[in-house]
């Protein structure tokens, strides 16, 4: 390049030559003693905006190609599919909208010792031999940053990266520590699949949108312990899920996220996000055997709750929740005894609507005294199936579609004062003032309800039978078996 830059300087300079009246010119003029450039010897060379090394390339033909080439055009360096290059060294070079360095086979050592800020895409992957990724000065990365599938790699060296907006860590078997001390803010991060990584050190992070912490056998804790509120809606998720060792997690000041999952980390024995405030997506917790707590106590709000299949969970706590937007489901934990959502106003919306708690046997009381609202949805199901079940609260409840009950025990309580529409009741065995109640309940209905279906299982009062006489007469199916 510079050679032809030579051959063009020449000829303006011949040029001006011919122009000039053959006096001698002014220090600058006869492209001598002028500025720098001038003469195109020492003027500055800006580069290619596009280098790339593959093939066969060795050391000291990229560090040619490099001096040639590298200079303040250059946006994108793609390193890829070489087989003799063993270290490259992309000094000089601050800014970068796209670095790829790909299935490099013998590569180790990655430097780019003056990189401070990336803008659109950086990939790292596949370098079956590269150990180090040295980036000393980085401060920010806009984009996507993804590190991923590099066998031997045991060091990643980012000491001043504060800001990133996409930044992955994937598929890294004999990594061990992950740091980035001084990062602040970064809006989806990314670690999975990391066998060997035993710490991740996050200590001044404030600002994360999205979480995805996955599949990292050996990882014993995730402390997030700066972080704060978020701003705006949130849609995105936090989701932990697979690590075979995790015993703590920590969201620190989190109020808002789109979602949370924590699932199958068989070791996690307790949860808990009390500064939460909202989340626009779903709280899911599965599958965590030795969970025996999970705490939500400031959650005002959330899309849906998805609680099944913790083998050990005790207790869960929504004391503070007034809306859900869409489903409840609590399902297939074994040991859980109560439950309660003392706040709980509406579920639901006109499009969808599920509430279910299944198999929950030895819950004994499910509570939810002020649900008022179960949305416009045409199909409005409550199912609850629980063998221990004795006491039931939906006191405030006026509206349902289906109220379904399926339990072994017997119900010695049931609060269901409120209730005017329905079509279907359907109660396992309850005590005689149980049944007593709840008919009594359903005779005073005003206008007189007519069209439903009612079934019980029990002993009625005398009271009670004439009651349901009654109810048939009015047009409604009332099944009582003993």
């Amino acid at each position: 390049m510079k050679s032809k830059l030579i051959s063009y300087s020449l000829i303006l300079l011949a040029i001006i030559a011919f122009s000039c009246n053959g006096e001698d010119g002014a220090d600058g003029i006869d492209g001598v003693d002028g500025v720098d450039g001038i003469n195109g010897t020492d003027g500055p060379d800006n580069g290619l905006g596009i280098i790339i090394l593959s093939g066969d390339i060795t050391n000291d033909e990229a560090a040619t190609s490099l001096t040639e080439n590298l200079g303040k055009n250059t946006h994108t360096i793609s390193i890829s599919g070489t087989t003799n290059l063993t270290a490259i060294d992309l000094s000089e070079i601050s800014t970068l909208a796209v670095l790829e360095v790909n299935g490099n086979e013998n590569l180790q050592t990655l430097s780019l010792p003056d990189l401070e800020t990336t803008f659109d895409n950086v990939q790292i992957f596949g370098n079956p031999k590269l150990e180090n990724i040295d980036l000393p000065i980085l401060e920010t990365t806009l984009g996507n940053f993804a590190i991923g599938n590099n066998e031997l790699l045991v060091s990643i060296n980012f000491p001043r990266l504060t800001s990133a907006q996409r930044i992955s860590f994937s598929s890294q078997p004999i990594l061990q520590n992950l740091s980035l001390p001084l990062a602040a803010q970064i809006e989806v991060l990314n670690i999975t699949n990391n066998e060997s990584l035993v710490q991740i050190d996050l200590p001044n992070l404030r600002k994360l949108l999205g979480l995805s912490l996955s599949n990292n056998e050996m990882i014993q804790s995730f402390s997030l312990p700066l972080l704060e509120s978020t701003t705006g809606k949130n849609e995105n998720s936090f989701t932990i899920g697979n690590n075979q060792n995790l015993q703590s997690v920590d969201f620190g000041n989190l109020d808002e996220v789109g979602g949370v999952s924590i699932s199958s980390n068989p070791r996690l024995a307790l949860f808990s996000m009390n500064n939460l405030v909202t989340a626009n997506g779903t709280i899911r917790i599965t599958n965590n055997v030795l969970l025996t707590n999970a705490t939500f106590s400031s959650l005002k709000s959330a899309a849906s709750i998805d609680i099944t299949r913790n083998d050990a969970l005790t207790s869960i706590n929504f004391d503070e929740i007034e809306i859900i937007n869409l489903v409840i489901q609590i399902s297939d934990n074994n040991m859980l005894e109560d439950l309660s959502f003392p706040l709980l106003t509406s579920i639901g919306t006109e499009n969808r609507f599920s509430f279910r708690i299944w198999n929950n046997d030895l819950i004994t009381s499910i509570a939810f005294p002020n649900l008022e609202n179960l949305g416009n949805n045409i199909s409005k199901t409550i199912d609850i199936r629980s063998d221990g079940l004795e006491i039931l609260d939906f006191n405030e409840l006026t509206t349902v579609s289906t109220f379904s009950v399926r339990s072994n025990g017997t119900l010695t309580s049931v609060a269901l004062s409120s209730i005017q529409n329905f079509s279907s009741l359907r109660f396992p065995r309850m005590s005689t003032p149980v049944i007593d109640n709840l008919v009594s309940t359903l005779i005073n209905i005003t206008p007189s309800i007519t069209d439903t279906s009612i079934s019980l299982v029990g002993t009625a009062s005398t009271q009670a039978l004439t009651d349901i006489e009654t109810l048939r007469s009015n047009g409604n199916t009332v099944t009582l078996r003993d």
